[in-house]
């Protein structure tokens, strides 16, 4: 048999821009443009064939076979998006991509040369189908090439770029599945340990927990993610003893680096993670800094029994909840009763009684939830004061009850400094950007935040909130699209959806966008519903759901914000006011409604011409 030639070099040109087939780049008047596999396959269907209409059917059949997880339209719709993107194209006005609609799409400008199809990457395992919550979003940002996270160039040394390590979640080996909470929690601790090594990017916990118990390829995964390693094993306890399993894998070309079996006593169990975080340092060739032995790892507490409530409690807060931020702050009160002295304990009761705070069902009052969120950060700091999740509970407090952004920003930096791998607190910088009315510094802490956590929805969708505040709704449509399957929807991706259909003046998508999200969206849903049926002009309904809010206002409080809002939609502006200063008068914005960050999106412009504005914009604790 004849060895197969070398393909010769195919480079297509039209306008401004040259495709080379072979490579697989785009360029445009010779300068490189970044574009992922899926949208450049397209391209290049659509250039071999420029002039002729290629069906969604043909891009189907070619580009999403049978037996990819995909689902084809949302894959397809997102593909094409970054092509126009890439090519500076639009839909209205197209220059090169037609669209046809229900039908497909055509390549309408003159190209020089002669397309073949791109030739087929090696092959890969067939993945099998996810179905829910973070394995949704972690399969169609796989499948998307979500946000550019893939340029990483295979091949380079190691020496090039500084490491970086994703830790999948540890497999619970053992027969009882209570366990599967305490090996989750390990994760987020050896997570935790590896991020303050220095010198490595480490994946934060909400993107790596969506792969658990999926059978996937270590390498894809890796791509996914943009990490050169991944470290992944199993956890078991056995009465008082436990056994890790752990392998350090190169993404390069899927090998095991390194692989070793701990089997120690539990209460070994900080040592334990003190060795795997420096036997995983030396592999990457990091300096520890002097961090070395009991430096490395800071024994939080001696008492076996609190740690491993406190993983608990840690795990069940994860995801936001409000059962999930009650359930933990039983594990970490149980945990701060067995050792007074935990400070992590405290400091993780302090943040889960703060954001209890932004629920519409909190279980307690607002004054309440204050009192004990300060007093356990108090301790927490007192008994550590280098602890980061203390400092960033801190924060936001700090912006919840005291309406202080400029403290609370501080705390936010400062908790950061102390675990740079912390992604939670990049959406919290955001958070405060966002009732100060700083759009840019939005966008930019919401893109750090989701290079730690790529696959975290919240992290998604707030980088999509901070395209909205910047005028940017199509991007922000197109951002939501990997979390837009998700059930239930994310809260805040179902209202940024909505606003920004309102805001293309697309009534009838942002109504039934809004609608979708039923009982996630909450009071605050309802809200937001009455503020787009209002400047739809059916007023009739939005009158309706202030009706609503009036009686649920005189009933429980805190919710005046929430009918302002509902004013401002109907035009009536001094009602507006008059409600705006009432939630000043019940407290500092986010205590009062999470909704007070909208009034300085795009959506309010008209209320914040009214000299009024900054007058209430101040009392609510919205300037720096």
């Amino acid at each position: 048999m004849q060895a197969p030639q070398r393909a010769a070099r195919r480079v297509m040109r039209f306008g401004v821009f040259e495709v080379d087939l072979h490579a697989r780049e785009l360029r445009k008047r010779g300068i490189k443009i970044g574009l992922q596999q899926q949208p450049l396959r397209v391209l290049a269907l659509l250039l071999e064939h420029a002039g002729e209409v290629v069906t969604r059917e043909d891009l189907r059949q070619a580009i999403w076979p049978a037996g990819t997880f995909v689902e084809f339209d949302v894959g397809l719709d997102a593909a094409i998006h970054k092509l126009r993107a890439a090519l500076d194209d639009s839909a209205e006005s197209p220059r090169f991509v037609e669209t046809l609609p229900r039908r497909g799409y055509r390549f309408i400008a003159a190209v020089d040369g002669v397309a073949q199809p791109l030739e087929e990457s090696p092959p890969k395992r067939k993945v099998l189908v996810w179905t829910g919550g973070l394995a949704v979003a972690a399969a169609l940002l796989l499948a998307l090439d979500y946000g550019g996270l893939h340029d990483r160039m295979r091949g380079r040394p190691p020496s090039a770029t500084p490491p970086s390590i994703a830790v999948l979640p540890l497999t619970n080996l053992g027969t009882d599945a209570s366990d599967a909470a305490l090996a989750d929690g390990m994760t987020e601790e050896l997570i935790g340990i590896l991020a303050r090594l220095g010198q490595v990017r480490v994946i934060a916990s909400t993107s790596v927990f969506g792969f658990k118990g999926r059978p996937i390829d270590v390498r894809r995964i890796a791509d996914s993610l943009r990490v050169s390693h991944i470290l992944e094993g199993g956890f078991q306890r056995v009465g008082s003893r436990l056994r890790l399993q752990v392998r350090l894998v190169d993404a390069r070309d899927g090998s095991t680096r390194w692989s070793a079996t701990y089997d120690r006593e539990m209460k070994d169990v900080f040592a334990t993670q003190d060795e795997l975080a420096g036997a995983v340092a030396r592999e990457l060739e990091v300096r520890l800094e002097g961090r070395t032995g009991s430096n490395l790892l800071r024994h939080r507490t001696r008492n076996i029994e609190a740690y491993e409530l406190y993983l608990r409690g840690h795990d069940l807060t994860l995801h936001f909840t409000d059962s999930g931020l009650r359930a933990g702050l039983e594990y970490f009160n149980q945990a701060i009763a067995l050792d007074s002295t935990f400070a992590a304990a405290y400091a993780g009761a302090a943040r889960g009684y703060a954001l209890l705070g932004w629920s519409g069902n909190p279980g307690f009052s607002l004054g309440e939830l204050r009192t004990r969120a300060e007093a356990a950060v108090r301790k927490a700091l007192a008994l550590d004061d280098s602890l980061a999740e203390a400092h960033a509970a801190l924060g936001v407090i700090l912006m919840v009850w005291r309406g202080d952004p400029t403290s609370a920003e501080a705390e936010a930096r400062r908790a950061l400094a102390l675990n740079p791998a912390e992604p939670r607190v990049h959406e919290q910088l955001a958070h405060i950007a966002l009732l100060t009315g700083r759009p840019t510094d939005v966008l930019a802490e919401a893109r750090l935040g989701l290079e730690a956590d790529p696959l975290s929805p919240t992290a998604i969708t707030m980088v999509a909130r901070a395209l909205y505040r910047n005028g940017r709704c199509d991007e922000a449509l197109a951002q939501l699209q990997p979390v837009a399957g998700l059930r239930p929807p994310v809260r805040w991706a179902v209202l940024t959806a909505g606003l920004c259909f309102a805001e293309q003046r697309r009534w009838p998508e942002a109504i039934a966008a809004l609608r979708q999200g039923g009982e996630t969206g909450g009071v605050h849903g309802r809200t937001m519903l009455g503020f787009v049926l209002a400047q739809s002009g059916q007023r009739q309904e939005a009158r309706q759901i202030l009706a609503e809010l009036l009686a649920r206002q005189q009933r429980s409080g805190n919710l005046a914000s929430d009918v302002a809002i509902v004013h401002a939609g109907l035009g009536d502006f001094d009602g507006a006011f008059t409600w705006l200063n009432r939630a000043a008068d019940e407290g500092p914005a986010l205590a009062t409604t999470p909704l007070l960050e909208e009034i300085m999106g795009p959506a309010f412009r008209d209320l914040r011409r009214d000299p009024r504005f900054e007058r209430v914009r101040k009392r609510l604790g919205l300037s720096r």
